[in-house]
């Protein structure tokens, strides 16, 4: 599962959001920690792939939790939906030297 788990004094951060599914995983080891969703100060993507965004915005919408995720990827994180790409597909050919 793509999302770590940072347990300080202050609270936990969490570093990406796994896959959708995940979210009962992430509260099973909060309740094996002794926490909640509750305890959860902020969430950090690292980028906007489907499973490092997985519960993300859940978290934000329903818990209030703070996301932070780079520009180029919120309307990613927030609708699920990938952006348009200005090239079209790419093809790899045979690497050159």
């Amino acid at each position: 599962m793509a999302c770590h788990l940072v347990d300080t004094g202050e609270g936990i951060t969490l570093i990406d959001a796994g896959l959708p599914g995940h979210g009962r995983d992430l509260e099973r080891e909060l309740r094996s920690l002794g926490k909640s969703v509750d305890d959860i100060r902020g969430l950090v993507l690292t980028h906007g792939d489907s499973d490092h965004l997985g519960f993300a915005e859940r978290l934000r919408s329903e818990h209030g939790v703070p996301v932070f995720v780079h520009a180029a990827d919120a309307v990613r994180a927030r609708t699920g939906q990938k952006p348009k790409v200005a090239v079209g597909p790419v093809r790899l050919g045979p690497a050159t030297g």
